[in-house]
């Protein structure tokens, strides 16, 4: 299994591409095409699903145009399509950021438990509300692709329109936690880690061990 991260695009978020067989997802679009293409060319991986964590413009911006280069389908959580199209959801109203402030309509629509199958490896969808409605996280095997929820020794903001501290933590505490300690956390921005770490060393919900 290919896993490579494309760090440091709008808001230092991050862009995964995650394949097997020749064939793959992108998970978020916070990078221009040609600069996700360069880095499928060089794998030769053909795209099947863009999967978005959440609605905010950092993790979409480039949905349309990546979506023309690739032919994938986009994917986003039921209770996070409307960010596609109202600014002030994806928080395009919010940043002096220029360019589109609306994106096309996503070709599905995901719900909790779901399962995308590509390449031989399933992509489950678990739904982690907190920092948006429909903010999710994506396990790949032994993988969790995290977005804004869980980061390395931190955790995503909940003052955004649609955040709410008491979800992010029963999200991170009742969904994340339950996985197991060597499950790899690939978040939205910044560094990976795993839940062993971040329950032992996150500040924001540590679980305590006995």
């Amino acid at each position: 299994m290919l896993i490579e991260c494309i760090p440091n695009n709008l808001v230092e978020s991050n862009v995964y591409i995650v394949a097997q067989n020749g064939e793959g997802v992108v998970i978020d679009c916070g990078c221009s095409a040609e600069k996700l293409m360069a880095v499928l060319d060089k794998h030769s991986v053909k795209i099947k699903y863009i999967i978005l964590t959440h609605g905010h413009f950092d993790h979409i911006y480039f949905i349309d145009s990546i979506r023309e280069k690739t032919g994938a389908k986009v994917c986003i959580h039921e209770m996070d399509s409307e960010c596609l199209s109202d600014p002030k959801l994806n928080g395009m109203a919010l940043f002096p950021i220029r360019g589109s402030a609306s994106f096309k309509p996503a070709d599905i629509l995901l719900k909790d438990g779901e399962l995308l199958e590509c390449g031989g490896l399933k992509y489950k969808i678990i739904h982690t509300p907190g920092h948006t409605k429909g903010g999710i996280c994506i396990l790949v095997e032994n993988n969790i692709f995290t977005g804004d929820t869980l980061f390395k020794e931190t955790i995503g903001r909940t003052d955004f329109p649609g955040g709410l501290s008491s979800d992010i933590k029963n999200s991170i505490e009742g969904k994340l936690y339950a996985l197991p300690d060597e499950t790899v956390v690939y978040p939205g921005h910044g560094d990976a880690t795993t839940i062993g770490h971040e329950k032992r060393h996150n500040p924001y919900f540590r679980k305590p061990q006995k």
